[in-house]
């Protein structure tokens, strides 16, 4: 328990096993949903929030504070912190230092979601919001920050298994904000859309303007953009329909879409399912405004960065020079360490293998066959997120590893994957005949406590077996 005053806060800790605990038994998954530990002072508030955190498939706990004592904060360690605090703003710096001397030992992300902007010490968050923030821009910042921090503890595995495993001592490099941003704004030139663009490029960010849908395709296929600002003030038919083709080109899946927005605008749950990262109210001040982009523009940089930088390193070593992902060897030995890491941290680890195969009218060859499965790799890779280890195991299998997730929560990635393939046509070798397209038998499986890495992959091959046989009965 906290019995706090403003400069001391006072736990009320709960005593009750948290209920995102693992089961007991040899079957019992090792793995656990993210857990999140919300802090507040307004109930309905925080439940709104969590209603948008249960669908990203974080395992949410809330601990009331009243102004004085702090009740509910769970033994076990969460994952992430958000304080969503309405009447106890000030309170919010003390209540972190507290929270950080009940979990001595640990490094742990906080954002702080507040209702008003004070004169506080807010150098210890992470991260800060101020309103206007919608619940589901919220839940998406907390996701950002634990996809960071998960990006963060991949990095360090793979310099740890490239350094024993393979003997490459690797050195990060740090020139990913060295150039500035870069950010595309789609719409019609309002007064409002202006004031932002002017302040964004009194920051250095270079500005692209495009004020039609047809010249916005053009921009984001001929270059790359760390954000895409779209004014939907009037008319928001036309950012839904560029936040949803973004999301189905595996190139600008990534890239996130902001929406310009004013009051009259009720279309958030729709924005949110189109892609929309973030949804800015244009009565914000433009230094918030600009601020938001670029918090969201400095994510996106920084883990395309890392991307780059991680999903090839180690050289022929590690990597199979046609499909650009890692080879068997590397996935062996870094899943070894990966699933340790999982079991270590009580969270979750899942693999994704899949299984190509040509469909065509005639014969394919086996040159213009792999050169498919070469590229379907390539797709697969720009699909999932850096953390996320894809490698080529056989020459028509593939295998995701999915550190920190269940097999329910990248039932989406296979979605995904699968209808970006499915669009897919490869050139035969021979000119006389048509494209072809590739099916893919796809298996998911989730790691239980007493597996070993061997023994995880080796159940996703077997898993996929099955699937291959049963699809050929069909």
């Amino acid at each position: 328990m906290f019995d706090t005053a403003p400069s001391s806060p006072e736990f009320a800790p709960e005593s009750v096993p948290h209920s995102g605990a693992a089961q007991s038994g040899s079957d019992a998954p090792a793995l656990r949903l993210v857990r999140v530990l919300v802090v507040t002072d307004d109930n309905a508030a925080a439940d709104r929030i969590i209603q948008f955190l249960k669908p990203l498939k974080f395992d949410p706990h809330i601990s009331f504070f009243d102004g004085r004592i702090l009740r509910g904060t769970p033994k076990t360690v969460p994952h992430i912190i958000l304080f969503a605090l309405s009447d106890y703003v000030e309170h919010a710096p003390n209540l972190q230092k507290a929270l950080g001397k009940h979990y001595t030992g640990y490094t742990i992300p906080v954002i702080a979601a507040l209702s008003r902007k004070a004169s506080i010490d807010t150098s210890d968050f992470d991260s800060v919001i101020y309103p206007p923030a919608h619940p589901s821009q919220i839940a998406t910042r907390v996701d950002s920050m634990v996809r960071l921090r998960s990006m963060e503890r991949e990095i360090m595995r793979r310099i740890e298994t490239l350094s024993k495993d393979f003997d490459v001592d690797y050195v990060l490099t740090d020139d990913a904000l060295s150039k500035p941003f870069r950010v595309l704004f789609v719409g019609k030139a309002s007064p409002e859309f202006m004031i932002v663009i002017n302040a964004l490029q009194e920051k250095n960010v270079d500005v692209v303007a495009a004020f039609t849908t047809f010249t916005a395709f053009d921009y984001l296929h001929d270059r790359m953009f760390d954000a895409v600002v779209m004014n939907a003030l009037q008319d928001c038919e036309p950012a839904m329909t560029i936040s949803q083709t973004m999301r189905r080109n595996s190139k600008l899946y990534h890239v996130p879409t902001l929406f310009l927005i004013d009051d009259s605008f009720d279309q958030h749950k729709i924005a949110f399912e189109s892609g929309a990262r973030d949804l800015i109210d244009v009565n914000s001040t433009a230094e918030e405004i600009s601020g938001r982009i670029l918090e969201l523009a400095n994510y996106h940089r920084i883990h395309n960065q890392l991307k780059r930088e991680f999903d090839d390193v180690g050289g022929p070593r590690c990597v199979d020079a046609e499909s650009g992902t890692f080879n068997q060897a590397f996935f062996y030995a870094h899943m070894d360490r990966v699933c340790d890491a999982m079991k270590d941290g009580k969270s979750s680890a899942a693999i994704m293998a899949i299984k190509v195969a040509p469909k065509a009218g005639y014969p394919v060859s086996d040159v213009a066959f792999m050169n498919a499965c070469a590229n379907v790799g390539g797709m697969i890779k720009s699909l999932v997120r850096m953390q996320d280890i894809t490698a080529r195991v056989e020459d028509d299998v593939f295998m995701i590893a999915f550190p920190d997730e269940t097999a329910d929560s990248i039932s989406a990635v296979r979605e995904r994957i699968q209808g970006i393939v499915d669009c897919a046509a490869f050139q035969s070798d021979n000119l006389d005949q048509p494209s072809f397209t590739v099916i893919m038998d796809i298996a998911i499986v989730e790691m239980l406590e007493h597996e070993t890495s061997d023994m995880f992959i080796g159940k996703a091959m077997g898993e996929l077996s099955q699937v291959t046989r049963e699809a050929l009965k069909a």
